[in-house]
């Protein structure tokens, strides 16, 4: 009996301590998961943190929206945030819109944000019709609350209203600078009729928008107010990108065109002028104009009577200038440089001459695409006081089919190109070159910033030939009205040099 008490007795106390070393564990298994679940509560104490406390957007116009921005919501704690809502103060009506989570919401509630995490909010806006000549500032903000507290991140928006033009084809009218002009799916200058666009004003174009000329444009900006076309994207990134919007182009019906004192950014093409299975010749007189970032070509010609001066070419994926399947060109005091452009890189050299052209045309009996060739008389393609420049080792391309005239000059230029390419033996093509020298522009390298005047040190200071000017008078003066022979020879370029 005693023994069984001590076997017993032995081995309860054994039951008991394996019976209190269970109750331990579970103890710390319950007191583990407690902290587990404490750790995966929200925290009552935590409050948003935000990448920036101001979106801004940059001017956008009535009836388009904006490029999207957004603004980043941190939870910097160990435990998970739970922010109780978030939503534009000015509720449904604001003129902001939300992206939460891959959901467009104007308001969205328990939105947690697991611990040291972080969430993006998506935000656009689109402008309704002001009826404001003037900018507006359009505000609104994103509120949060979490765990009772109100926090903000403010939304600002420069509204403006303008000219919509859509896919319209225009009669006979003038455009003046009273607010903008928005291209949208492109627009036509019909036949027989002239557009008239007055000094400053701005005229954008959406995506792959073109002007087409079958009638007459008439530019007239000054010096102090260009008329400018370009993309409608405003924010700087878009500053730079090229190829945003198609070209302004001139069809072979059209006659008597002239643009003064234009800037023409961020193109596909900033001029076509004629095209290449149509043989009728149009016409342009280009001045003190500035054609840069393109994705294709700054000047594109088929054919055409063309008379370009004081004008700026710079920075085009393809050619500055293609002419071809031949024409009538004058260039004189040009500046044609062509650099990397952003986003992709240089196809072509600065300057195409071509007497032919295969043009993919429609063949019916085919049913398919097939190359035609097209010729014509480059009559005459002269180039005096200019400069050709770029990042290619030989900027000039001559493609000449034997066949038709293929006449072409360029008289006291500097040019870039492979010296056993250019000889001036032949007087005809080649006279007075300053030949592979750096232009020594102010600032030919800082897409945002370029200047193409002169530093003090260029070749190309005084080297220009004073007859074109007494040829043609309009030649004193360079694209900034500056005289060109005040210190005796005229510098080659669209801007002379003016000393301090």
């Amino acid at each position: 009996m005693c023994c069984s008490a001590i076997i017993i007795g032995s081995g309860c106390r054994h039951n008991l301590k394996l019976l209190v070393r269970l109750l331990i564990v579970t103890l710390v298994i319950i007191y583990a998961s407690a902290c587990n679940r404490e750790l995966l509560d929200p925290d009552p104490d935590a409050y948003p943190g935000f990448s920036t406390d101001t979106l801004t957007f940059d001017t956008v116009f009535s009836t388009i929206g904006s490029a999207t921005l957004s603004v980043k919501v941190y939870n910097s704690g160990n435990r998970p945030m739970l922010i109780s809502s978030i939503e534009l103060a000015g509720g449904e009506s604001s003129f902001f819109r939300l992206n939460i989570d891959g959901e467009p919401v104007s308001l969205s509630r328990d939105v947690e944000i697991p611990p040291k995490d972080s969430l993006f909010i998506f935000v656009a806006v689109t402008v309704d019709p002001t009826h404001a000549d003037n900018p507006v500032v359009i505000k609104d903000s994103i509120v949060f609350l979490t765990n009772g507290k109100r926090s903000d991140v403010k939304l600002i928006a420069y509204g403006q209203d303008v000219h919509l033009i859509n896919g319209d084809i225009l009669e006979t009218q003038t455009w003046t600078n009273d607010k903008p002009y928005l291209v949208y799916h492109s627009m036509a200058v019909d036949t027989g009729s002239v557009l008239t666009v007055e000094a400053g004003t701005q005229v954008y174009f959406h995506r792959n928008s073109s002007l087409i000329v079958w009638g007459t444009l008439r530019v007239n900006g000054t010096a102090d107010n260009p008329v400018v076309f370009q993309n409608d994207r405003l924010e700087e990134f878009y500053d730079i990108v090229p190829g945003q919007w198609g070209t302004i182009y001139i069809d072979p019906i059209s006659r008597g065109n002239k643009i003064n004192h234009a800037v023409i950014k961020n193109a596909i093409a900033g001029l076509q002028i004629g095209y290449p299975a149509d043989y009728r010749v149009p016409e342009l007189e280009l001045s003190n104009t500035y054609i840069v970032n393109t994705s294709f070509a700054g000047i594109y010609a088929f054919g055409a009577e063309l008379l370009c001066y004081n004008t700026i070419i710079a920075n085009s994926a393809g050619p500055a200038t293609a002419l071809l399947r031949g024409g009538n060109y004058r260039f004189l005091h040009c500046t044609l440089n062509s650099q990397q452009v952003p986003g992709t890189s240089r196809t072509s050299p600065a300057v195409v001459l071509t007497n032919v052209f295969y043009n993919p045309e429609y063949d019916e009996e085919l049913d398919e695409y097939v190359y035609v060739i097209r010729t014509g008389d480059l009559q005459q393609a002269l180039f005096a006081n200019c400069i050709v420049y770029g990042s290619f080792a030989h900027e000039l391309q001559q493609v000449n089919n034997k066949v038709n005239l293929f006449e072409y000059r360029f008289d006291h230029c500097l040019l870039r190109a492979v010296e056993d390419s250019v000889t001036e033996t032949v007087p005809l093509h080649f006279n007075e070159l300053v030949l592979n020298e750096d232009p020594a522009f102010v600032n030919a390298t800082d897409h945002y910033h370029l200047d193409f005047n002169l530093d003090t040190l260029s070749p190309a200071k005084d080297t220009g030939d004073i007859q074109w000017l007494t040829i043609y008078p309009f030649l004193e003066t360079d694209k900034e009205g500056k005289l060109r022979t005040v210190d005796g020879k005229p510098d080659l370029g669209a801007l002379e040099r003016k000393e301090e």
